[in-house]
C-alpha cells in the first residue's frame, strides 16, 4: 500500500496524557481530536457496508471505553497510546460484524475533481475500497492495522488476540486476494508497469 494512504498520528505528549488521566477536560479533548481520524478510518474500513450511522456509534463508543480506561492505562506499557486506542476500536468493530448485516451501505463521499486524472484516482481509490471490502472479516481487520494504521505485527497480534504466524499468514492471504482483485479489475494499470 502506498504510505500515503496510512494515517499517521502524532502521539500526544505526557503532560497532556497524564492530565487527560487525571480527567482533565481539555487535555481529554486533545486526545480525541488527536485519534479521532484514525479510529473513524479503522472502524469505516472495517465495517465497510454497514451503516454509517453505526460507524459513528463505535467511534464514540470507543472513546467512551477509553475515558473509563485511561486513568488505569500504563504509559510505561508495551503498547502505544495509539494501538490501545486501535486495539480498543478493532474489538468493538469484530463484534459488530459478528452482528446480522443491516442494509445501508457506505459510500466515498462523491468527488468535485473533474479531471482525467482525479477520475483514474477515484475508480482505483474505488477498486481498492472495493477490494478490501471484500476481504474476509479476519482478513480485513489485519489488513486495515497494517496498511492503514502502520500498526507492528506483534501490536496486530495483541490486538486481535492472534498469534504472530496466524497474523501474517492472514496478511499474505489478505494482500494476494486484493492483488488478484485489482488485476482482474484493473488490468490496464498492471500493463502500465
Amino acid at each position: 500500500m502506498p504510505a500515503a494512504l496510512a494515517i499517521r498520528t502524532e502521539p500526544l505528549d505526557e503532560l497532556t496524557l497524564r492530565r487527560a488521566q487525571r480527567g482533565d477536560d481539555r487535555a481529554w479533548r486533545e486526545l480525541v481530536e488527536r485519534y479521532q481520524a484514525p479510529v473513524h478510518a479503522l472502524v469505516w474500513r472495517l465495517l465497510a457496508g454497514r451503516s454509517r450511522h453505526r460507524v459513528e456509534d463505535l467511534v464514540q463508543e470507543t472513546f467512551v471505553r477509553v475515558l473509563r480506561a485511561l486513568p488505569s492505562w500504563d504509559i510505561g506499557g508495551p503498547a502505544s497510546l495509539q494501538t490501545w486506542i486501535l486495539t480498543i476500536a478493532t474489538r468493538l468493530s469484530l463484534n459488530e460484524l459478528r452482528k446480522p448485516e443491516m442494509t445501508t451501505i457506505i459510500g466515498d463521499p462523491p468527488s468535485t475533481e473533474s479531471t482525467d486524472a482525479a477520475s483514474e484516482r477515484a475508480r482505483v481509490g474505488a477498486a481498492i475500497a472495493a477490494g478490501v471490502a471484500a476481504l474476509p472479516d479476519a482478513q480485513r481487520a489485519v489488513f486495515v492495522l497494517r496498511e492503514y494504521h502502520e500498526l507492528e505485527y506483534a501490536d496486530i497480534a495483541e490486538a486481535l488476540g492472534l498469534d504472530l504466524g496466524t497474523v501474517k499468514s492472514r496478511l499474505a492471504r489478505a494482500r494476494a486476494a486484493l492483488r488478484a482483485r485489482l488485476v482482474a479489475q484493473l488490468p490496464e494499470l498492471w500493463r502500465r508497469r
